[in-house]
């Protein structure tokens, strides 16, 4: 995968987390409860994807690390 690809990816889903939590906050305080807990679900699941994905993405890199160092003498 195009390495642009993904940090436009990971910049948009960025984005749309922190519109989703700012308009949960504003309709909260509306009184669209129903509608700001869907919107505070979304943001919630991606804050959970990226969280997971970057964890995977530093363990894989720290054990492709390891392993080069350790196969280098």
């Amino acid at each position: 995968m195009n390495e642009k690809w993904k940090e436009s990816v990971k910049t948009w889903l960025v984005i749309i987390m922190v519109i989703s939590l700012i308009g949960a906050f504003v309709l909260f305080f509306m009184a669209h409860y129903k509608i700001a807990l869907g919107l505070a679900g979304v943001f919630m699941a991606l804050a959970a994807f990226l969280s997971q994905w970057a964890r995977t993405k530093n363990v894989d890199y720290i054990h492709r690390r390891m392993h080069k160092n350790n196969h280098r003498y």
